[in-house]
């Protein structure tokens, strides 16, 4: 009944033909767990998609299938999208609620695609990206034609027709959580020839739109660390500021008194850092986005959550300040470098490539290493996020602009930020009367710091009570 009722919801108007469906997927939490699989390889992607005519060069792109449920043509395609991380072998497959409950229920093959630039996905194969490449072939706009390529290939090796009066069509959901929200949402926002129905979690709509208030996300962090255990905030904001007194009274050129103290490895201070000011602006970074972090991990909210631990931490008051942090630093990021003493790396807070620092593209976080860097570019050119640290939060105030942002890009990239080119493209400010879009399932956790830019009432009239 169950599979009968999803054939048939495309020739239906009316919405309680998709309940079912939409229960279904409206009741998932992605909550980010996976089922380890083996890569297969994509050897037929084009390295340049907007100019397909133009780019015969071609590159081989990883990807990740779940057939055990698959009941043949004429049943669905669930897509999970990859998003700004490599997605390796013993990770596998996200989501295993979607692989083995809902394919299990419909009868779904699964379909998990990596981002390209991420893992070993890589259209200019090791090669370093120049400005205009990091423009041009590093964006959502190129991945998601990489997906409908991908998934062409794999409608075809199935048997599932593209004909949507055909029984044999296999209808396409696609899956997926914050960034990878955006995408799923974007998938049938811009190939609505292809995908049938997006379920789109935590995705940052309105961060891409530029309509959120750059306070907003780590004053909700704020709000949700003090309820999580009542006190973090102001223990939080009372430790950062006596540490900010001490870099104060080390002077400019010797903070690395204070680094020591919190156990920091000298040797392992990058070498842009060379003030007070520099190290403390990246010290609280770490802080602030281990925190972003935390809260994305905060499901189930209880005592055994790594938010609950760090707020401990801060809250004991049998520590001094600069304890609290060297605790923190060591319990909740774990990297240590043994070669010297067993104390806190910074480096491995650095993303790679050249110019890399700390603070980059995301004030939520970049990630460290290749994703790191990639995720610093998308959010330097299309992808803009204005996060910042205002004076109610529990981090020290240090407002975001435009203008830090086209600095950093220039000198990291040599790129600009052109944050309102989707937006005007794709009009997903106004997905209903600018779009036109329908089918898209908008689900937010309300502790989760992206619902601040998330869709929270529905759209579509046929839907309100």
């Amino acid at each position: 009944q169950a599979r009968g009722a999803f054939k048939t919801f495309l020739t239906m108007k009316s919405p309680a033909r998709i309940l079912l469906l939409t229960a279904a997927l409206a009741a998932t939490p992605l909550r980010v767990s996976a089922i380890p699989a083996n890569p297969l390889y994509y050897t037929d992607q084009i390295v340049n998609q907007l100019s397909p005519d133009d780019d015969d060069e071609r590159w081989t792109q990883r990807y990740y299938t779940y057939p055990k449920h698959f009941d043949g043509p004429g049943h669905p395609i669930f897509v999970i999208m990859g998003g700004e991380g490599a997605i390796d072998p013993n990770f596998g497959i996200y989501y295993p609620f979607v692989a083995d409950h809902l394919a299990k229920q419909f009868g779904a093959y699964v379909l998990q695609p990596e981002h390209r630039f991420y893992g070993t996905s890589q259209p200019l194969q090791g090669k370093i990206p120049t400005p205009e490449q990091r423009v041009s072939l590093i964006n959502t706009e190129q991945a998601m034609i990489d997906y409908v390529r991908l998934l062409n290939y794999v409608q075809a090796d199935l048997g599932c027709s593209t004909d949507r009066t055909s029984p044999e069509y296999c209808p396409v959901i696609t899956v997926g959580g914050s960034y990878p929200g955006f995408l799923s949402a974007m998938m049938r926002v811009v190939h609505s020839n292809v995908v049938d129905i997006a379920y789109s979690a935590s995705a940052p709509m309105k961060f891409y739109d530029q309509t959120v208030g750059s306070d907003e996300y780590y004053d909700h962090i704020t709000d949700v660390a003090e309820n999580c255990s009542p006190g973090c905030s102001s223990s939080v904001r009372s430790t950062l500021s006596a540490i900010s007194v001490e870099l104060q009274k080390a002077g400019e050129d010797n903070f690395s008194s204070v680094a020591t103290s919190i156990g920091i490895c000298a040797e392992s201070i990058p070498n842009y850092i060379t003030t007070s000011r520099i190290f403390r602006d990246e010290l609280m970074m770490i802080v602030t986005y281990t925190y972003a972090n935390m809260n994305m991990a905060y499901y189930p909210p209880g005592k055994k959550t790594s938010l609950y631990q760090a707020c401990q931490i801060f809250q004991d008051e049998d520590l001094m300040p600069l304890q609290k942090m060297k605790k923190f630093l060591g319990n909740m990021l774990s990297s240590k470098d043994t070669d010297h003493g067993d104390c806190f790396d910074l480096s491995t807070q650095l993303p790679s490539g050249a110019n890399a620092t700390i603070t980059a593209g995301d004030w939520s976080g970049v990630g460290t290493g290749n994703n790191g860097e990639i995720w610093d570019t998308q959010t330097c050119t299309y992808l803009v996020e204005r996060i910042g640290f205002s004076p109610r939060s529990m981090f020290p105030n240090r407002p975001w602009t435009m203008d830090w942002l086209q600095s950093h890009c220039a000198s990291r990239f040599g790129v600009e930020p052109r944050p309102f080119k989707y937006k005007k493209k794709w009009r997903f400010d106004e997905l209903v009367t600018g779009a036109n879009a329908t089918r898209i399932l908008f689900t937010n956790g309300l502790n989760d710091d992206w619902s601040v830019g998330g869709i929270k009432e529905s759209l579509s009239e046929c839907w309100r009570d």
